[in-house]
């Protein structure tokens, strides 16, 4: 969703720009709920108030709700096929590759400086180390110590307009998990 989100909202209707929709990233992580729908409904309240985020959230939820609906209906059938199979190995592959080309894409268009860079290292680093050696240690550990390093930054720092750019990059480094 973040993809086909930044295609269509940043680059194709121009509505935001990618500063925009990563700080609206962070935002929506830290929120329950999909992104997709927190993303609609903050989008639609910022652009037509209410109404805008009812009728945003309705047009995120309803389509894939109807599609889910009407495959539900014959996927015990379709599961027994081998080709089906296959073909949800293929879209996990490509949903990783979807990921990971949102990541690079946000991450280019974020200014760097070297304590973004030292972050972003370390936390990329021990989510790579604790996957491979199989490290229970959850997603909300990392926005935990990024909420508090931020908090911490921008505590002692007197406040310039480019610190919220920091913490709203320091939070959205939890979309990589």
């Amino acid at each position: 969703m973040l993809t086909l989100l930044q295609g269509e909202l940043v680059e194709k209707r121009k509505w935001i720009d990618n500063d925009e929709l990563m700080e609206m990233t962070a935002i929506s992580e830290s929120t329950p709920g999909p992104i997709a729908i927190n993303l609609a409904t903050y989008l639609g309240y910022s652009r037509g108030g209410f109404l805008g985020a009812l009728l945003a959230t309705l047009g995120v939820v309803l389509p894939p709700f109807a599609i889910m609906f009407v495959i539900s209906l014959f996927f015990q059938n379709l599961l027994q096929y081998e080709a089906v199979k296959y073909a949800f190995i293929g879209v996990k592959c490509g949903v990783v590759f979807l990921l990971c080309k949102v990541a690079i894409t946000l991450i280019k268009g974020n200014k760097k400086d070297w304590l973004a860079i030292t972050i972003f290292i370390i936390v990329t680093s021990l989510m790579v180390i604790f996957t491979v050696f199989a490290v229970n240690f959850s997603a909300i550990y990392f926005i935990l110590i990024g909420a508090v390093l931020g908090l911490l930054i921008y505590g002692l720092i007197p406040y310039k307009k480019e610190q919220k750019k920091w913490f709203i990059y320091i939070c959205s480094l939890n979309f990589l998990k």
